[in-house]
């Protein structure tokens, strides 16, 4: 059964129906849009924002009733640095046999798609030197899929090729050849592929075709030869062999899709192809669209595929048709708008975050009523993240049926095997342990400078992390959290995405009680408030906030009722908005009162202050609740917020007017959840 994915049906059952030609979701043709030249659909977006699971939804949408083919790059090129292939091999070789086997199998009303281009060229290039018995392994396997697949030969996915390749080996004349030899090999392979699984007639036609690609070779059986030299060559002449494969691929397939196709209106293949940012989905994807860009392209593929890849690769595609996701309802947009022009083939379409109203429909299989307030929480937390906003929808809906759910509550819900559902979220977002590990405190720190305060030169045991430790965190976040922005991370902190940045913080407040010294909450807060305080002037917004993370308050409170009357407003106003931010304390050993103390139900213990002092205390708190992604902007808090700031406006030496604009501004920016109005300069403004 398909799951819902929300905000995806212009994808789902608008565009790529239209593509194929058929309704995702019932027995219907659809008229096909592009009759010529075709686009290949590219999603984009950051991590976790759902582009495997719109593969998952077409693939279980499609499989069996069209020729449907699904490779995973990352795997393909995990599998490459891993050991498990072979060096003679290039990852275009490999995405191409699982297309095939996937492709080929029989499907109703399509019929079994027939490689004949394609097939002797992989069976060429998949030859091995003679005496090499790894080469002959991974051929012999390579071999036993493709015909098992293509139906040349009975049996399962999984049988062994061992008699198909000792058979070659026995064709193999004139034992005095050098040893390791290869183009005897690949001569036999081939003329045993076309002796067993050609009739004359298609023998002939692909000798000419592979002979027109290799004009100088006396005959195909002699071009195919020259194609396995030069694929095991490597470099350039692999590429370039590469090329070659991908055009018998596309050819097959146009030939399998031909005039009466497409008038019986024969819904097209479809090709789902995940992680096309990694070097061997860039690499297909490059060829897939020179081949079409090419001049000699004349004769249009029907092939549909949809890709997806991390970040939006606009540096690659320059030429991109780029569509957002309310665009794709009644047609794509999408044209070759330069000619020649390989990039001008993908039609790009991010992948947008969910919206409120996503998270609503999420909720409503919840079996009791809701907190008012709680889909508000949710998306201020998740930001709409696709994978987040599913994972914590579904606790809440689990845990309806026994509680109210309290949108404070949200990241220590259960999830489905019983534990908390941030440690599982976090978990999926980021499932190396070890790179968890180092993240997990890094996000208290604001820039990669104050990260590196969190690794002291004589950290205890098990205190610290290693340096190395930085750089991968470092690597990490470019890559899979910033869409590729080289530097270091945003002002907004050093982990800048903040629906990650949440669950890391709340990974270090949950674990603080069981993490040794050195790792403890108030001993990483430590440290970054001495980093920043030997950074001198200028650094006091970020002593004070990390004072405030531990609890601190009342050193905090003295601090602004200090530079109240010493700084100008602006600067003093930006101060405290930044240091309100500060992330709370574990709650072992801290009560969280600051609604009771910004409602003033704690002024009776600063009896002995001043006015301003305990007015400053009030704002803090208000601000700093307020500042919580589930806090509700409660209307009393909010007017409160004013009236402390226009009590404070009259006792400012200076800034009347600043103080004065902030408490008509700021509760109105409390009350919709927007960013506060800033009026001087901070750490956070500089950087």
């Amino acid at each position: 059964m398909r799951m819902p994915l929300y905000a995806r049906d212009s994808i789902l059952r608008a565009l790529v129906p239209r593509l194929v030609g058929l309704a995702a979701d019932r027995r219907q043709l659809v008229p096909q849009e592009h009759r010529g030249d075709l686009p290949v659909t590219l999603l984009t977006g950051r991590h976790g924002m759902g582009r495997t699971a719109v593969l998952d939804w077409l693939e279980e949408a499609y499989r069996g009733r069209v020729p449907l083919g699904r490779v995973d790059a990352a795997r393909i090129e995990q599998a490459r640095w891993s050991g498990s292939t072979a060096a003679n091999t290039s990852a275009v070789v490999e995405i191409l046999e699982q297309l095939v086997c996937r492709l080929a199998p029989m499907v109703p009303g399509a019929g079994r798609l027939r490689f004949s281009r394609l097939l002797p060229g992989l069976f060429a290039v998949s030859s091995w030197h003679r005496g090499s018995e790894v080469e002959q392994a991974l051929a012999r396997d390579r071999f036993a899929r493709l015909l098992v697949a293509c139906g040349l030969e009975k049996g399962t996915a999984d049988a062994d090729g061992s008699q198909w390749t000792y058979d070659v080996s026995e064709r193999l004349a004139d034992p005095d050849r050098r040893r390791h030899d290869l183009a005897p090999v690949t001569e036999a392979v081939v003329q045993q592929y076309f002796s067993r699984h050609t009739r004359s007639r298609a023998e002939r036609f692909v000798h000419q075709w592979y002979r027109s690609r290799f004009p100088g070779a006396e005959d195909g059986e002699a071009a195919l030869i020259r194609l396995s030299l030069r694929f095991h060559q490597g470099g350039d002449f692999q590429h370039a062999v590469e090329h070659t494969l991908i055009a018998a691929f596309l050819e097959d397939l146009t030939d399998a899709h031909g005039r009466w196709q497409r008038i019986n209106r024969t819904p097209r293949p479809l090709v789902l192809l995940d992680n096309a940012h990694t070097a061997a989905g860039q690499r297909v994807l490059g060829l897939l669209l020179e081949h079409r860009a090419a001049p000699e392209s004349a004769a249009r593929d029907p092939l549909v595929v949809v890709a997806t890849r991390l970040g939006d690769g606009a540096d690659l595609y320059p030429d991109a048709t780029r569509r957002e996701l309310p665009e794709l309802i009644h047609a794509s947009g999408w044209e070759r708008t330069v000619p020649g022009s390989p990039s001008a083939g993908l039609l790009v379409i991010p992948l947008a975050p969910l919206t409120h109203d996503d998270l609503l429909l999420m909720l409503d299989p919840a079996e009791g009523p809701l907190h008012h307030h709680l889909p508000s929480a949710l998306h201020a937390l998740t930001q709409g993240h696709p994978q987040g906003s599913s994972l914590l929808c579904e606790a809440v809906v689990r845990a309806s049926g026994q509680h109210a759910v309290a949108p404070e509550e949200l990241l220590d819900l259960s999830a489905e095997e019983g534990r908390p559902v941030a440690e599982v979220l976090l978990e999926q977002l980021i499932p190396q342990p070890q790179l968890r590990a180092h993240l997990i405190p890094l996000a208290l720190a604001r820039d990669r400078e104050a990260a590196q305060a969190l690794v002291p030169a004589s950290a205890p045991a098990g205190g610290g992390f290693p340096g190395a430790g930085l750089s991968s965190a470092v690597q990490y976040l470019e890559e899979h959290w910033t869409a590729g922005t080289a530097g270091s991370a945003p002002a907004t902190g050093f982990v800048s995405d903040p629906f990650l940045r949440a669950l890391l913080v709340h990974a270090a407040r949950t674990t603080s009680a069981a993490a040794p010294p050195g790792r403890r909450w108030e001993d990483l807060h430590a440290l970054l408030r001495e980093h920043h305080a030997a950074r001198g002037a200028g650094h006091e917004p970020d002593v004070l906030r990390h004072s405030l993370a531990t609890g601190g308050a009342d050193p905090v409170v003295s601090a602004l009722t200090e530079y109240f009357g010493t700084w100008e407003a602006g600067r003093w106003l930006d101060t405290l908005r930044y240091t309100a931010e500060a992330p709370r304390p574990p709650s072992d050993g801290w009560p969280d009162d600051r609604a009771e103390i910004a409602r003033g139900a704690h002024d009776h213990r600063y009896a002995e202050t001043d006015d301003v002092r305990r007015s400053v205390n009030r704002l803090l708190h208000t601000l700093w609740y307020l500042s919580e992604t589930y806090a509700e902007p409660l209307p009393d808090l909010c007017d409160d917020l004013g009236s402390e700031l226009a009590f404070l406006s009259m006792r400012h030496p200076s800034g009347r007017a600043v103080l004065n604009d902030a408490a008509r501004t700021w509760p109105a920016a409390a009350r919709e959840r927007r960013p506060y109005p800033k009026y001087g300069s901070t750490r956070d403004d500089e950087e």
